[in-house]
Parts: structure tokens; sequence; C-alpha cells
């Protein structure tokens, strides 16, 4: 008994002494840009302004430095009340920033305490500045416009999903490169466009929704995410195309050697269902779907062969191959296996199981 009231008054003790402050006197940053323009940093904020009730607005706050690491001093200093970075969402690199390298901010929020390993990133195509200026203007009360974005893709769409720990994660993995979210402007509205890829620290390139579909098969990623492909040309609009709805996949891959080089055989296997189709695919007592389905099985090895060869042109590793091959490698050497990742042959193999083709069926 006696020892239980110690720590009571132990709890009560350290409690009285963590420092707490209203919501409306310290600004609490939850997007956060970096730019490189014209030989200087860029830094913005984005971050709500409390109003009557639950109902907040979002504002945006920019200032410029020669080094990217007084932003948020310099920040603080245009600000009437205490920046607080405890509640970021997302950081937005620009292009040209990420051209630079990103490992300055990636490195200084890993040792950042307020900052979850959670946190988002992203890449936009020309200035991240300008796209938060973009989605404080439209999205009205939603301050966390772009993170939401991102959520809801990674869990029900394209997106692989990605955040501070797994950039880190594959930037420190001696087999695997890192790879973000990339926005692009489109008129008044940002979208999400694709994925940005990374060489070490640095952007290189990017890749459509269609392919970061394939990259979330590839890299395991078991559920979610649509894919459109070409089946024929009789409907009256041109080209047919299905849509295809990933129900669940399995990705394995096999290293071994023929003759005198190395192979990677990549086995997946998709069960999917069919959501749009054309309806002359529905003619009675043909089995049209069993044509498709080749020809799905066809053009999804032929696209995995097209992404293949551009990681291995661009000299990047976005799906771990490096790691897989180290994982059942003994004595496994980094820089022997990248001199010859270049023209590896990687043959994909792939298996589409359709489950069903909708409610008709």
């Amino acid at each position: 008994m006696r020892r239980g009231l110690l720590w009571l008054g132990a709890l009560l003790l350290l409690g009285g002494c963590v420092s707490s402050r209203p919501i409306d006197e310290i600004q609490i940053i939850q997007q956060m840009g970096y730019d490189f323009e014209n030989g200087r940093y860029t830094g913005t904020a984005v971050y709500p302004t409390f109003k009557q009730g639950p109902m907040t607005k979002p504002n945006v706050l920019t200032t410029t430095s020669p080094t990217v690491y007084d932003l948020i001093p310099r920040l603080s200093s245009k600000s009437a009340l205490p920046v607080e970075e405890g509640q970021l969402r997302l950081i937005l690199f620009g292009k040209e920033f990420a051209r630079r390298g990103v490992t300055q901010i990636t490195h200084s929020l890993a040792r950042n305490n307020k900052v979850g390993s959670h946190l988002l990133l992203g890449v936009a195509e020309e200035s991240a500045k300008e796209l938060l200026k973009i989605t404080a203007k439209t999205t009205l009360s939603d301050t966390l416009y772009l993170p939401n974005l991102v959520e809801q893709n990674e869990q029900s769409m394209n997106l692989p999903k990605t955040n501070l720990h797994l950039f880190l994660y594959r930037y420190f993995s001696p087999g695997s490169d890192p790879f973000l979210p990339y926005f692009e402007k489109k008129g008044d509205f940002v979208k999400l466009e694709g994925v940005a890829l990374f060489r070490d620290d640095q952007y290189v390139g990017h890749v459509s929704l269609r392919d970061s579909f394939l990259m979330k098969i590839l890299l395991g990623e078991t559920k979610n995410g649509v894919y459109q492909l070409k089946v024929g040309n009789r409907g009256k609009q041109g080209e047919d195309r299905v849509m295809l709805q990933n129900l669940w996949a399995k990705s394995k891959y096999e290293w071994k050697r023929d003759g005198s080089r190395h192979v990677l055989d990549v086995f997946v296997h998709i069960h999917a269902s069919v959501r749009d189709y054309p309806s002359w695919l529905d003619q009675p007592g043909q089995d049209l779907f069993a044509d498709v389905k080749k020809k799905m099985q066809n053009e999804l090895e032929h696209n995995m062969r097209r992404l293949f060869r551009y990681f291995q042109k661009k000299r990047i590793d976005p799906l771990g191959i490096g790691d897989f091959v180290r994982s059942v490698t003994r004595h496994w050497d980094s820089d022997a296996f990248y001199r010859e990742y270049p023209d590896l042959d990687i043959r994909p193999h792939v298996t589409v199981d359709i489950v069903h083709t909708g409610i008709g069926e």
C-alpha cells in the first residue's frame, strides 16, 4: 500500500513538471515544404488557424535562407506565436531540392524527438511552396489534404507504403533505394501522379501511378490497387480496355545462375476481379475471358520487364532486389552485385486468376 502511494505521488509530481501551452498560443505546423530557388533555400509551413468551435483555416508561412538549417528559426521570427513541430504530418520537397539530396532534412528529422517515424514525405514536380499554397487555398478547412491523399492511396489504390522510417531504412540498406509519393499541379489542384525515385538520397526520376501498381505487387504489398489493360478494338469507342482490381497478390523471387551469368526469375500470382469491361466480352456460350486472361498476363509481364529495365538504366533498386540476393547469397558483395545489376537478366512470370467479374456473374 505504501509503495503504491509512493508511485502515485511520483507520477503526480512528474505530471506537474510537464510544460503545457494552450493550443491558441502556439503555431502548430502540420505540413512543411523545402525548395531550392535562385541559389537560396525556401521553407514553407502550413498551419491551422483555429476559429470558434471546431473550424480551422489553413494558412501559409514562408521564408528563405542561404542554408537549410535555419529555416525553422527564420519561420519563428515571422510568427507571432512559437512554432511547434510536434504535429508535423508531411514534408514536401521541391524537385530541384530533391535533386540536390534530402539527407540533411531526413537525418535532422530522425534526430528530432518531436517528430514521429511515420511522418510522410513527398516530392513536388516543381515548387513545394506553390503546391502547398494551392492546397491551402482550395481545401478550405482541410489542413491535412496531402497527408490524407497519400494515406488513402496507400490503403485502397496504387501507392506503395512510404514514410520517414521506410525512407531511412531503404536509404541505409546496402541493397535498396528509397522512393516517395510524387505530386503535380493540375490546374488549380494538386494531384498524386506516381512515385519519385531516388539513388541514395537524390531524386533521379519518377514513374506513373499505373507503374506504381506493379511496384506495390513486386514489393509484396498484396492487397488493393487497380490496373487498366487493353483487350481489343471491337467496340465503337476504339480501343477496348478492362479495369483490373487486385484482391490479393503474391510475388516470389528466385536467384540462379544460367551458364556464365545470373538470372532473377520473378513469379507473380494475382487474384483479381474485373471491375469494368466491354460488353462484347459477355457473349453467351463463349469463354472470351480465357483469352482476356492470357492478354492480361502478357501485358503485365511486358510492363514489368519495361519497369525493371527503367530501374536498371537509372541504376536504382527501389524494389530491394539487392536485399533479396543478399539474403540468399553467402558473402554477398554490394559493389560486385550493382556492377552486374544494369545487365542482369530479370524474367517476370505472371499468373492472373479472375475471381469474379461483377454482380452480373
